[in-house]
């Protein structure tokens, strides 16, 4: 079996999700990806805010602490 990319790993992860949501729910299909469709419309319009450490993290400094 071949290996998977990460994109058809999140495509599987995704639709195996909305056949449980199907099989689960009263939900009909239709309505199940008018909500999906709304949700990641709503998950691209989130402000993102990046941050960026100024402390310079080194594990070495911990290490000579402790020993």
């Amino acid at each position: 079996m071949p290996k998977l990319t990460p994109h058809q790993q999140f495509k599987n992860a995704h639709r195996a999700l909305i056949n449980r949501w199907i099989e689960e729910s009263d939900i009909d299909d239709i309505e199940i990806a008018k909500i999906a469709v709304e949700d990641l419309k709503e998950w691209l319009d989130e402000d993102v805010i990046d941050f960026e450490c100024d402390m310079a993290l080194d594990d070495d400094d911990d290490d000579e602490e402790e020993g």
